[in-house]
């Protein structure tokens, strides 16, 4: 965290991102709660949900073309405006169309915000710290769904969705005053010489890895939108203690652990990390008590604590300077795309089979999904093995 604190732009974008990431977390457990309230079915709760992610994945070239050629600065800031203002459109109407609609004006904020946040952290971070950086930043989003849902649910239970909602707007309010502080730091190139769209995004440094975090967004996406369904029924549980340990965990593993994708390598931090996530999944599909919920949210948190900023460092690495906005854009557009698919099939298979196997149909997809990313992420299966499996020699 030393290099944080040193760098007001570091320290600001640190706060700015916890507040607009608490913004999204009052949502995350109480959105499916309210709309099951109105009697949506989980398929039905899964595509209003996936309009999210929807709105966000149409906009990611856009996204990327104004963070790299109009400035860091204002992606993040237009990401701000949006959180601030679309939670008050929820008030206005319950209708099914209604919502997709909203629910994908509020997507296009989180494209904005997260295109821009990891191109600016890349911009100012060194090479050799990279990774390090990397996850302590996402520490203040580990923070924000470590407080979000908690404070959402209580909220919600205690004084309604309305009250809900105005929490929001002034979190988003908060976030704009913040915002607004932060420096542009990125000098875009004065070379004429753009390079082209494909070439940047279809190459195996960036497809493969995008692949993959389309997985973790639908396993993401999967629990988000049916954990809370799932513990409802399931006396003396509730899913906001699954958060807590989730992010308490996560914390605790960054700041232990940040340096591992530096010192060891990406390839092989992410493959384990993702390993454990896969397993923490299988056992979602086993909840009947709070401790195996809390044995399932901590193998989550340590998974989820490494296995992003180990692909993201990545991605930084691999990505040249002038196009990191249209690379991260394609990178967590897969992301989008993963949860969309989450909300719209894992509702489906949760409707004819049951929530406990769908969990379990997940880990399994998964696991698959893990082996085809370590056979094809370089070039040649065993370099891909090796990159993947081994240390790096010091």
């Amino acid at each position: 965290m030393k290099y944080i604190l040193r760098d007001r732009n570091l320290s600001i974008l640190f706060v700015s991102t916890f507040l607009f990431f608490t913004n999204e977390a009052l949502f995350l457990p109480t959105l499916p709660l309210y709309l099951s309230g109105v009697d949506y079915s989980n398929t039905m709760i899964g595509i209003v949900l996936g309009a999210f992610a929807l709105g966000v994945l149409l906009a990611r070239p856009m996204s990327g073309f104004i963070t790299d050629e109009k400035g860091r600065k204002i992606s993040l800031v237009s990401g701000v405006i949006i959180f601030a203002a679309a939670p008050l459109l929820y008030l206005v109407s319950t209708d099914f169309l209604y919502l997709i609609i909203i629910r994908f004006f509020h997507g296009l904020g989180l494209c904005f915000y997260t295109t821009a946040f990891p191109a600016y952290i890349t911009d100012v971070s060194d090479e050799s710290r990279r990774g390090e950086i990397l996850g302590h930043m996402a520490t203040s989003t580990t923070l924000a769904f470590t407080l979000g849902p908690l404070i959402g649910m209580t909220v919600f239970s205690s004084y309604g969705f309305k009250s809900l909602i105005f929490l929001c707007v002034i979190t988003g309010l908060l976030n704009l005053i913040v915002i607004l502080k932060i420096s542009e730091i990125h000098k875009k190139t004065e070379s004429k010489l753009k390079i082209p769209y494909k070439k940047v995004v279809f190459q195996r440094s960036v497809l493969v890895p995008s692949f993959i975090q389309l997985i973790y967004a639908i396993i993401f996406g999967g629990i988000m939108t049916f954990l809370p369904l799932l513990l409802k029924s399931i006396e003396g549980v509730n899913v906001g203690v699954f958060f807590m340990v989730e992010s308490i965990v996560i914390i605790v593993c960054r700041f232990m652990a940040a340096q591992m994708a530096d010192k060891y390598g990406r390839g092989p931090v992410f493959v384990y990390s993702f390993l454990i996530i896969i397993c923490g999944v299988y056992l979602i599909s086993k909840i009947d008590t709070i401790h195996i919920l809390i044995a399932t949210a901590a193998l989550f948190g340590i998974g989820s604590s490494l296995c992003l900023p180990a692909l993201s460092a990545y991605i930084a690495d691999r990505s040249d300077p002038s196009a990191r906005g249209t690379v991260f854009s394609f990178f967590y557009g897969a992301f989008d795309a993963g949860v969309i698919v989450a909300g719209v099939i894992l509702g489906v298979i949760a409707d004819l089979t049951g929530l406990r196997e769908m969990f379990m149909i997940t880990a399994m997809a998964g696991f698959i999904c893990l082996i085809i990313f370590s056979l094809f992420i370089k070039k040649g299966f065993k370099k891909s093995l090796q990159w993947s499996l081994l240390p790096k020699r010091h």
